[in-house]
């Protein structure tokens, strides 16, 4: 520092008000020299008054004239506001009066002030000192001036500086608050200011400069004012600039100071952010100027005393104090960051608060009644809001008393503490530091303690009232105890001691986490008047009553006390009292630390009871509070100017250096508005305070009370907690280098002038920008932008425009990432909890040079020291290179050893990658995901362990290696491929990588352009390729053409066939659309003009995103004779559906598993690591992109393939006919897919309603009694049964159409009878025929070979062959084998038409017999035993050796056998089946193989409507695309295990992918026996199978349920009725899936396909949109995890509203329940269970109504006669829409043409989520006379308050339309039209 000597005041430069910190022009006017030429007798006085007269100042009076008048920008006031000319002279001040401006103002310096008296010394280095002597001249403001003042100037170091004036010799009181500052440093070149106070005998006059620039800080010389007496000091100085910030605590209207003589009052009171000039709760004296080319600093005034604050338009300031010094601390910054960084170091740290105190939370002044507060709790969660903490306000206290509960209102809250804390929520109590003084010490000991240890303020002995109740010299007062209260002095040890005792205490009956100090500026109610606004009114008036004293009435009392009679002890104590360890302080001076004082000891006890960091919120704060708690911005209110206000006030005090800081949101005083709290909510979510708070006279306001408040509140506080990591990490950086955690735009861009008076932006850190919405009604707003790049947060597009307008609709909060920053995250959970233990994420927007860094700091986030004890973790995170990211540890102890880094987000990439990278080696875990429109790269589920350094790069070369398919002839995959089998295959031997045998690279491999002509089509364009390179397997196609087929917008076909050949195609008639294009969703892209000999690939791309779909750049291609291949990449790892396999889980696993597709008599066997095919082939996928977009493949080709599924992520198919024939269903919503695929293959059948009830079947009743036998048990255990089978065991010699008259006689009469009471019937048949029976016995084979119905041997093949297999006669060249007849049997060919009229007079003819409803067609793969073997398994003992045995061929034996072949026993295609080189006419038995199940389905359907006249049913084993047209599905024959059972959801759902909705697994398992247990959860399940039969075969037990009455029998007869109450629900479902194709059962990530948890859900389905299916899968387990994705849903049984949706919750699960819940926004239509649906369709209907989140529900219902053939396309159907908005139910009739709703009743209606018991219900329904009618319902209804359910009962017809309103069941209504 350098100190100036000044001869002259007027050589002295000033720095120019506006310009940042340039000298201004000197020959400017001084401002006081202005003054004097206004009046040329003011100069004739002001000579004058060089003499001073005995004592008396000769006062300035002028006149201002009016007019163009500029309003004075320098008077500083004298005296207080309202004087009169005659109090202004007669203290020596000028009088002039002034509008907008101080009318009485002190002299200038030459007048009035100081001089210095002696040249500066240096006691000690770094210390100088000037003593300063009065000027005789000064106003008298106050009789005590100081003659004499001494002006010590300290430096610490080149950074900060202290001015301080005292007055030598006099001991003043100093303010007791430990400072941290640096050593005490001489003068030094690094120093940043340099000082001058003026030369010896002059006007004393301080300067502080900026040594860098000369720009001048604080200058008192051309000002003056500088005044200082034992009550009053003042100093006035001129700023740098007008760029003013700080002071407080104080509602300002803008950050940036308004300098147009605006004073601020600074002394704690009880006083809400109301009102200009109004002091509030706490003291910070701190200012910070914008001085100039970006610099700034900042000035503390370290008084503790009554202080105001007042501006100046030069611009500049006037600090006044009643007491103490006048104590200066400047911080020199350079920037406004560092000016605070000096500022908190100094005055303290800020604490870090532990983790969970950055969650949102929620209080209220009102609960009145744990009940309520439980209530708001779970609102809170149900809504799915995140919530940590919930604090307890002064009505929990028994009469309002510190350290106690109410145990009769808040009886249990200990316990409820307890117990909420395990699920995660901390709670905060609230103490208020009065306590009750006039309770016996056995009632209230804490009082006792109090005077033992003598803690309390008291009174000085010679003002002890003479009535002080009992209390001594004890100061007594009023607050919200109901009896007088004393107040602890905490500046005594004792106090300390006895408070840090009372708060363990407590702690050891209410287990609390953190602790809120209320009303310690300290308040006192109704201090000098009669008595309390709140005094009891039964007792006598009393107050306390300050005698008059200096204190308590100063000479001077600050812009604190303003009106007429106020005082500065009002609502707070008298001045008088004492503190301190002797006594020896005066309240006077202490009065603002009274805050301050408490919080320290506050925490220590908190800390010591809970021996964890925990957090303390206090109201009143002070200059280093922030060590230790946060604050709340006071009592506000519910407006839209507070809000506004909160932001200025929450920037303010992450300047004072306590960052842990928030307003109360949606306002505390007055009833908050919808819209205000919305938007209020949404920027809460970004205090680093987050609560929600209120009044006990206002309603309540928790966010759950408001749809639109749930939405806004839930996104924006989804993103906070998303960001706790960053948000953590800066609150480190708070704590261990001061740094604000919230900013003003003008800190972190200090030379954009802009910048400096935007108050309604804010940044989190240096990265994060909040844009809240401050204006009623406002759904976008202006956002101003600093020049750098910007990041949208939501989307990662780049911000173009400096200002813009940006869209901000409600649950909208705009939110933005600055470029070069590296945003920390976490998967937000429901609190701190559960989000702690989820994997890291970042969000990474690089700079214009595409950089970023970043910083993690973490710990276990409630130790209490963790930085001192080193347990900690930290690295850096930086981004370089455009597509890397380096994480370095530079800090690790094992806290962060578990975590990994999952999900990442990079902004502005400009290619898609193909590949990720860790330490240079691909990274086959997770997944990510490209949008090409925004240029964001996501990735997800990385799991990239963080304890140790890595980096994550990206490449955009396609150099994946495809794995060689070998042929399964003769190699099992657990066998290493060797070299010589690799080079065999045309492969490529690299042994050192990671795939050693592949398929060579498209340079060397594949096709190329023939001629380079895209030839245009009508729907499309063809190419010509050719071969490039030799083929794998032999059989070259030299020729190939590609041809693309646009059919629709949504649907795209490719297609690979040989050129001028035809080859077999698939013989299935799709149902290809035919519509114009319009804006297609996707793209084909070829390489860009190509030419002859270029390199052939294509992709598919979808065009508003740029994912890729579908791209065969990576190689393989394959088109041969016998071998097609072909791989592509896939744009995730979300890929579902291909089989029919046994897959362990729905989603696939990138694990390189090859899977067969061919089927074959293959029962599923999860869980065996074996990948098997199973009956049916369905070459479909389904993949989600990662962005929640979906689309759909399939491959259409009947031949035996296989698919690999490689990490990359790719899928490899290779198929050995045919063509590749690919169709893409491209959505984009997963639903949308099924239903454009279901188009393509036809609809599903509509299954009859019968067909939805339950079923049983046994293969093993050796009799019809023992048929009989299960019927009747399941009937008499009441279980609800609508049909039973009839397996072989029912046929003569399992002969199809027979009936074994011997154990079965009287079947087809007990089928008839039994149909009568509902039961319906269906039978087995399987397509092998006997062929060794007699015509009499047996003439269905005849009339088959007459027919020519048979599958026969090819032409080709060797006669002796033919002859061993059949013998040659009659059966010509029929194929024979052998399935479960006890003969050789032949198998129809349903490709021909006289094979399908046969078996459908097949069918007839046995209906004559037997009247079934139903047909289930078995073996159809087809089946054949034995085949290549010796002999079948059950071939017939003392029989010659038999089998059907496949002569060698390229069929049966093709070059490449697919890993089916190696399932078999002989490792051939033709194992278990019939030989591939069967002539199955017109097609060989090779290439259709896969449709066989298909080509019977069709004319059994048929048969079965023919006969019947009905819908009928049919189920089918064996399946492929389109079957689901006319068959349902059964899983096959699974084991009954656990497994086995959970299994069989994901196959349920694939089937559902596939198209075949109606599907179920065999109940309680076929093979094996079932266990009690098991067959109990499995029942429970199965009633949730769209088709739900329990069926299993003869070597196992019996296991209809009723076999287990007491057990199985009551658990499945619950869950069946269930279902049966459900079954309308259930039939529209099938009738939405016949007439627009969705699924029936689906999983989770349908519905909400955007949130990842979903994504690999299989133990979890649902029924449609609506109802959520949650089983037990594992044994011995009585609840289970279940996750409900963010919604409203409700618990099945109990209507119970599900808390913390977007959770894994515990669900409870004893043996007769299965988890069932009702997702809200849902009308389900119900009907009475019945033993069978010809009995339930009898019953009323009833309505579930699941309220929505959204206060909204819909549904439908669709009603026809059950079974009619055409209803649906005839349209003879009753369709009826229901509605449920806000608090009206509607009821629409859509269609009822024939009367199908005509008789039917609705008469059980039931609401779920109802908030309040409505006070009436109104019915208004169309009578016969179209006109409505009103029923009055309030006498019919039953109200659950805990369930929240209501059930009112009615009586209204279907068929006419009506609404119902429920009266007030909101405690908000809303308005959500």
């Amino acid at each position: 520092m350098s100190y100036t000597r000044r001869d002259t005041i007027d050589t002295f430069s000033i720095g120019d008000s506006e310009t940042s910190g340039t000298a201004a022009n000197e020959s400017a006017p001084k401002p006081w020299l202005r003054l004097l030429k206004k009046n040329a007798l003011q100069v004739l006085v002001l000579t004058a008054v060089v003499a001073v007269v005995a004592g008396t100042t000769i006062g300035l009076v002028g006149s201002s004239p009016r007019g163009n008048h500029v309003t004075p920008p320098d008077r500083i006031r004298c005296l207080e506001k309202g004087v009169n000319i005659s109090q202004c002279l007669g203290v020596g001040c000028v009088w002039e009066p002034e509008l907008n401006a101080p009318s009485c103002f002190f002299p200038p310096p030459s007048v009035h002030g100081y001089t210095i008296k002696t040249p500066p010394e240096n006691p000690t280095p770094g210390v100088t000192h000037v003593t300063l002597a009065l000027k005789n001249t000064s106003a008298r403001v106050v009789e005590d001036l100081k003659e004499e003042l001494l002006v010590e100037v300290t430096e610490y170091g080149g950074d900060i500086l202290r001015i301080k004036v005292t007055v030598p010799g006099e001991a003043r009181y100093e303010v007791p608050v430990p400072l941290q500052l640096p050593e005490v440093q001489g003068a030094s070149s690094n120093s940043r200011y340099n000082v001058s106070f003026g030369a010896v005998g002059s006007d004393f006059a301080l300067v502080v400069r900026r040594a860098e620039t000369g720009a001048i800080l604080f200058d008192t010389s051309d000002v003056g004012g500088l005044t200082f007496g034992d009550q009053y000091m003042q100093v006035s100085t001129r700023l740098a600039s007008p760029n003013l910030y700080g002071f407080g605590e104080a509602s300002h209207d803008r950050l940036k100071h308004d300098l147009a003589y605006q004073t601020w009052p600074m002394f704690s009171r009880d006083q809400p952010p109301r009102g200009v000039g109004k002091n509030m709760h706490g003291v910070h004296p701190l200012y910070m100027v914008m001085d100039g080319e970006g610099s700034a600093h900042a000035v503390l005034c370290l008084n503790s005393n009554a202080i105001e604050v007042e501006t100046m338009p030069l611009p500049g300031l006037t600090l006044r104090a009643i007491g103490g010094v006048l104590d200066l601390y400047f911080f020199l910054g350079p920037s406004p960051k560092e000016a605070l960084q000096q500022y908190a170091r100094v005055v303290g740290l800020p604490a870090l608060p532990p983790y969970w105190a950055l969650g949102f939370q929620l209080s209220r002044y009102g609960y009145n009644s744990l009940d309520n507060l439980k209530a708001a709790v779970s609102r809170t969660r149900r809504h799915g809001i995140p919530q940590d903490v919930q604090y307890v306000d002064i009505d929990h206290m028994d009469r309002r008393m510190d350290f106690t509960y109410d145990d009769v209102n808040f009886a249990g809250l200990p316990q409820y503490i307890r117990d909420v804390k395990r699920q995660g929520l901390r709670f905060s109590v609230i103490l208020d530091p009065a306590i009750n003084a006039e309770m016996s010490p056995q009632e209230y000991p804490v009082h006792a303690r109090g005077l033992q240890e003598d803690v309390y303020i008291t009174w000085p002995q010679e003002m002890v009232p003479g009535e002080n109740y009992g209390a001594g010299d004890i100061m007594l007062g009023y607050v919200w105890p109901d009896n007088r209260t004393a107040f602890p002095d905490y500046f005594r040890t004792s106090t300390r001691d006895w408070w840090q005792g009372e708060v363990s205490r407590l702690h050891e009956t209410l287990e609390f986490d953190g602790l809120w100090l209320d009303m310690n500026e300290p308040t006192n109610i109704g201090t000098n008047e009669d008595h309390p606004s709140n005094w009891p009114e039964d007792r006598p008036a009393w107050s306390l009553v300050c005698p008059r004293s200096r204190w308590d009435d100063p000479p001077y009392g600050t812009a604190a006390v303003r009106g007429k009679g106020k005082r500065l002890s009002d609502k707070t104590l008298c001045m008088v009292g004492r503190q301190g360890e002797e006594r020896e302080l005066r309240h006077y001076d202490l009065h603002s630390l009274y805050g301050w004082s408490q919080t320290e000891p506050t925490l220590r006890g908190l800390q010591t009871a809970t021996q964890k960091r925990g957090v303390v919120v206090s109201r009143a704060t002070y200059p280093s509070s922030g060590r230790w708690a946060g604050h709340w911005l006071g009592y506000n209110t519910a407006r839209w100017a507070d809000l506004h206000h909160s932001i200025i006030g929450m920037l303010e005090f992450n300047m004072f250096a306590i960052p842990y800081v928030g307003a109360d949101i949606c306002g505390y005083f007055d009833d908050t508005l919808e819209d205000l709290c919305q938007r209020w909510m949404e920027l809460g979510a970004f205090y680093p305070f987050s609560r929600n708070h209120n009044d006990i006279k206002a309603k309540d306001q928790d966010p759950g009370l408001w749809p639109s408040v749930t939405a806004s509140g839930r996104a924006a506080l989804q993103i906070r907690y998303t960001l706790l990591p960053y948000l953590y990490t800066l609150h480190h950086l708070a704590s261990s280098q001061g740094l604000p955690v919230v900013r003003p735009l003008f800190v972190e861009f200090p030379n954009d002038t802009r910048t400096l008076t935007i108050d309604d932006q804010f940044l989190w850190g240096s990265w994060f920008m909040v844009v809240p919405v401050i204006k009623a009604g406002t759904t976008s707003r202006k956002v101003y932008f600093p020049k750098c790049v910007w990041y949208d947060y939501h989307n990662g597009t780049t911000v173009n425009n400096t200002l813009e307008d940006i869209a901000a609709p409600r649950t909208h909060v705009p939110v933005f990432v600055r470029g070069g920053g590296i945003l920390v995250s976490q998967r937000p959970r429901a609190n701190t909890l559960l989000s702690r233990r989820e994997p890291f994420g970042l969000t990474v927007a690089p700079d214009h040079e595409g950089r970023a860094e970043g910083l993690l700091y973490w710990d276990d986030g409630q130790s209490i020291q963790p930085t001192e004890t080193g347990h900690y973790f930290t690295a850096n995170i930086t981004y370089v290179n455009q597509e890397s990211i380096v994480w370095t540890v530079s800090h690790a102890d094992g806290v962060a050893d578990e975590m990994v880094l999952s999900d990442v987000r990079v902004f502005g990439v400009d290619r898609r990658p193909v590949h990720l990278l860790v330490a240079g080696d691909r990274w086959t875990t997770g997944d990510w995901h490209y949008d090409a429109s925004t240029k964001v790269l996501a990735m997800y589920d990385l799991g990239i362990p963080i304890k140790t350094g890595f980096t994550l790069s990206w490449k955009d070369e396609m150099d994946f290696k495809i794995p060689c398919p070998i042929s399964y002839k003769d190699w099992k995959e657990d066998v290493a491929v060797r070299e010589a089998e690799c080079l065999t295959s045309n492969c490529i031997w690299d042994p050192d990588t990671k795939v050693p045998c592949s398929i060579p690279p498209p340079s060397d491999y594949g096709f190329d352009f023939e001629d380079g002509v895209v030839r245009e089509t009508e729907k499309g364009f063809r190419v010509l390729l050719k071969k490039r390179g030799p083929s794998l397997f032999g059989g070259e196609v030299g020729r190939v053409t590609f041809e693309i087929f646009r059919y629709s917008d949504v649907t795209l076909r490719f297609k690979f066939y040989q050129t001028g050949v035809e080859r077999y195609e698939v013989p299935i008639e799709l149902n290809l659309p035919d519509e114009a294009l319009h804006e297609p969703l996707y793209e084909v892209v070829l390489p860009q003009d190509p030419e002859a000999g270029d390199l052939f690939f294509f992709y598919v791309v979808r065009r508003d995103t740029g994912t890729i779909l579908f791209d065969t750049r990576i190689g393989g291609l394959t088109f041969s004779e016998q071998f097609l291949s072909v791989t592509t990449t896939l744009p995730s790892k979300n890929v579902y559906g291909m089989g029919e396999n046994a897959h362990d889980s729905f989603r696939h696993v990138f694990k390189g598993e090859t899977w067969p597709i061919f089927s074959r008599d293959q029962g599923p066997e999860p869980g065996a690591g074996r990948q098997v095919n199973l009956y049916g082939a369905h070459p479909y996928y389904q993949c989600l992109e990662n962005d929640g977009r979906a689309h759909g493949v399939l491959l259409l080709n009947s031949n035996a393939m296989d698919y690999q599924m490689l990490d990359y992520p790719a899928i490899s198919y290779r198929t050995i006919g045919g063509i590749l024939d690919f169709y893409m269903m491209v959505g984009p919503e997963p639903e949308s897919v099924v239903s454009q695929y279901t188009r393509l293959i036809h609809r599903p059948v509509m299954p009859p309603y019968w067909a939805l009830g339950f079923q049983l079947c046994r293969y093993g009743y050796q009799s019809l009694e023992e048929l009989q036998a299960a019927v009747n048990r399941t009937r008499d255990a009441g279980i609800p049964q609508d049909v039973q089978y009839g397996d072989i065991d029912y046929m003569s010699r399992r002969m199809d159409f027979t009936v074994d008259q011997e154990h079965f006689a009287g079947f087809p009469e007990y089928v008839r009878r039994v149909k009568e009471d509902g039961l319906r019937f269906i039978v087995i048949l399987d397509p092998a025929i006997n062929v060794e029976r007699p015509a009499e016995e047996y003439p269905t084979h005849q009339r088959a070979l007459a027919a020519d119905a048979y599958i026969k041997w090819s032409s080709d093949t060797n006669d002796s062959i033919v002859h061993d297999n059949n013998g040659g006669g009659d059966l010509g060249s029929t194929m024979l084998g052998y399935v479960w007849p006890d003969n050789r049997t032949a198998f129809p060919n349903f490709f021909k038409t006289s094979s399908r009229d046969w078996w459908v007079q097949e069918i007839a003819t046995f209906y004559h017999t037997v009247e079934f409803d139903g047909l289930w067609i078995d073996m159809n793969e087809p089946a054949n035993f034995g085949t290549n073997e010796d002999q079948p398994w059950n071939w017939p003992g003392g029989r010659d050796p038999w089998s059907l045995v496949c002569p060698e061929s390229r069929w049966d034996d093709p070059p490449y056998v697919t890993k089916a072949g190696a399932m078999g026993p002989t490792n051939r295609l033709s194992d278990k089946t019939l030989c591939l080189a069967a002539s199955e006419e017109p097609y060989r038995h090779y290439d259709v193989h896969n449709l066989y199940g298909w080509a019977q389905t069709e004319p059994t359907h048929r048969a079965v409507k023919s006969l019947t006249g009905k819908r009928g049913l049919v189920v089918t084993r064996s399946t492929f695309p389109g079957s689901g047209h006319w068959a349902g599905h059964w899983l096959g024959d699974n084991r009954s295990n656990w497994t086995d059972m959970a299994h069989s959801i994901t196959g349920m759902l694939e089937f559902n992918l596939f198209g075949m909705p109606y599907v179920g697994a065999d109940i309680c398992g076929f093979f094996q026996n079932t266990t009690e247990e098991l067959c109990e959860r499995w029942m429970e399940l199965g009633a949730f199978y769209p088709y739900s039969r329990n069926h299993n075969q003869k070597d196992a037990f019996d296991q209809d349920p009723g076999l287990w009455p007491d057990t199985v029998g009551k658990s499945s007869k619950a869950a069946l009725e269930i279902r049966y109450r459900l079954l309308p629900y259930l039939y529209t479902l099938f009738y939405q899936a016949n007439t627009e194709g969705r699924t029936v059962v689906r999983p989770l990530l349908h519905e909400f396909p955007r949130d990842r948890r979903t994504l690999s859900v299989d133990d979890q389905f649902l029924w449609g949109s609506a109802f959520m299916i949650s089983p037990v899968l594992q044994e011995g387990v009585v609840e289970r995890v279940v996750y409900f994705p963010y919604d409203a849903w409700y618990d099945y049984y109990t209507g119970t509203p599900i808390e913390w949706p977007g959770e894994y919750l515990n669900v409870s699960a004893p043996r007769n329940i299965i988890p069932l819940h009702i997702r809200g926004g849902h009308v389900l239509p119900t009907q009475r269970p019945a033993l069978n649906t010809q009995l339930s369709r009898k019953e009323p209907f009833g309505l579930l109504v699941a309220i929505g989140l959204d206060r909204r529900a819909s549904g439908l219902l669709f009603w026809d006669d059950g079974e009619g053939i055409d209803t649906v396309p005839e349209r003879d159907l009753g369709l009826v829409e229901f509605s449920f908005v806000q608090n009206l139910l509607t009821m629409s009739v859509v269609e009822n043409v024939n009367g199908n709703l005509d008789g039917l009743r609705l008469m059980d209606l039931e609401f779920l989520g109802v908030e309040m018991k409505p006070s009436a219900i109104f019915l208004k329904q169309e009578g016969d006379d179209l006109l409505s009618h009103e029923i009055d319902l309030t006498n019919n209804f039953t109200y659950e308050v805990q369930a929240m359910r209501l059930r009112v009962a009615v009586d209204i017809e279907l068929k006419r339309n009506f609404t119902i309103e429920l009266m007030d069941i909101w405690y908000y209504t809303v308005d959500i039209s």
